[in-house]
């Protein structure tokens, strides 16, 4: 370059050359993805959520997010669900089919409260909606914040008994807010009120991890070795200071959505 310039009679003063690395097309957890993939955003009639994890359920291709990520916490009424949003592609990906009701003066639950075992839904995809089951967006760091995608995580196998996590074990999520965070539990099978509403959830599990709004539904998960991870249940709420994350145990989702969940790549 410098030769080709100097043939021309341009001076080196007059110039500069600068190495550059290799320039490359970026993805975030915002942006659309095709097939889908859990850690993913995800768009309804009221606002932003993250796609908790893509699985087939007695066969049929769907995904699980937060209950309260549907029009109406509790009870199906057939939400209809963007990626990453009705403004960006407003072809629907897939419909609520089952939100269970939360029961009143049920046995354990305290009076003036509606109660479940899961803050968890199960949207069914459409036919023209490709998804990927068994697959975690991964983003280029952990605890960052970085929402750019950099990988991901292969759900190797899913936790369906565990109720009760021992204190100290290292869980994970990836959300369209914060990204992928990491951090011990520290409070386990805690019954939970949700501030503001009457809901009350038996035995969850808090997470020493980062947290913001529109991080509801992520899936959360232990990794295994390398990228293979345990899916372990679903992610939603956190403190107000978004210092911790509270999360469903997929033993309360299995016991509550209908049909058999099969979450694994």
């Amino acid at each position: 370059m410098r030769n080709a310039l100097a043939r021309r009679g341009i001076d080196e003063s007059d110039y500069e050359i600068e190495l550059t690395k290799p320039i490359e097309m970026k993805a975030t957890l915002r942006d659309e993805f095709r097939p889908t993939q859990a850690g993913i955003q995800i768009h309804f009639s009221r606002y932003v959520c993250s796609l908790g994890f893509n699985a087939d359920v007695d066969g049929q291709p769907s995904f699980v997010t937060a209950s309260h990520c549907t029009a109406t916490q509790g009870g199906t009424e057939g939400t209809l669900y963007y990626q990453p949003s009705s403004s960006a592609n407003g072809t629907p990906i897939a419909t609520e089919a089952d939100d269970p009701l939360y029961v009143k003066n049920g046995p354990g639950c305290p009076k003036g409260k509606k109660c479940r075992w899961s803050d968890a839904s199960r949207a069914a995809y459409a036919s023209t909606a490709s998804s990927s089951r068994g697959i975690i967006a991964k983003t280029d760091g952990v605890n960052t914040g970085s929402l750019t995608t950099a990988g991901v995580f292969t759900v190797t196998s899913q936790d369906n008994i565990t109720t009760d996590f021992p204190i100290g074990t290292v869980l994970n999520k990836v959300g369209r807010t914060t990204g992928w965070s990491q951090g011990p539990v520290f409070r386990t099978c805690a019954n939970t009120s949700v501030a503001g509403s009457t809901v009350y959830l038996r035995c969850q599990t808090f997470v020493q991890a980062n947290v913001a709004g529109g991080d509801s539904g992520s899936g959360v998960f232990r990794i295994t070795g390398g990228d293979n991870v345990q899916l372990v249940g679903i992610l939603w709420g956190g403190a107000s200071d978004n210092s911790y994350f509270v999360f469903s145990p997929l033993s309360g989702i299995v016991r509550e959505l209908t049909g058999t969940i099969v979450a694994t790549n």
